[in-house]
């Protein structure tokens, strides 16, 4: 896979306001990573909030919904790389770093950049 994009990046700007759009990243990336790709979701902005302990048992796509740490979860299993913008995080939704899913880590622009500016990298937005 030279030339070819073999590894995934999940761009995810919703956050737990927006409950009906916040599952998809996280079943795309887990179909990614187990399709065998090298798979990221990056979190920024918005993002952060839905790896908040209180969103991941009450952020719902509707009310008698499973919620969001069943995803989480999912992705977590398949392999899937958590990255969270270190200033969204800890500036916008006051999160430490003993607040992330186990094996997230902070990261920062420049990380974001890079991983963007790789030619094998396939970028999606959420």
């Amino acid at each position: 896979m030279s030339a070819e994009k073999n590894r995934f990046l999940f761009v995810v700007s919703t956050g737990a306001n927006e409950p009906k759009k916040a599952f998809t990243p996280f079943y795309y990336a887990a179909a990614a990573a187990a399709m065998g790709y090298e798979t990221y979701l990056f979190f920024v902005a918005e993002g952060p909030s839905l790896l908040k302990r209180e969103s991941l048992q009450s952020v719902r796509t509707t009310e008698d919904g499973e919620p969001l740490q069943k995803v989480v979860d999912l992705a977590l299993k398949n392999g899937v790389k958590f990255l969270v913008c270190s200033v969204a995080a800890k500036v916008i939704w006051k999160m430490g770093e003993d607040e992330l899913p186990p094996g997230a880590q902070f990261a920062g622009a420049s990380t974001l950049i890079e991983m963007t500016a790789d030619p094998s990298t396939a970028v999606l937005y959420f």
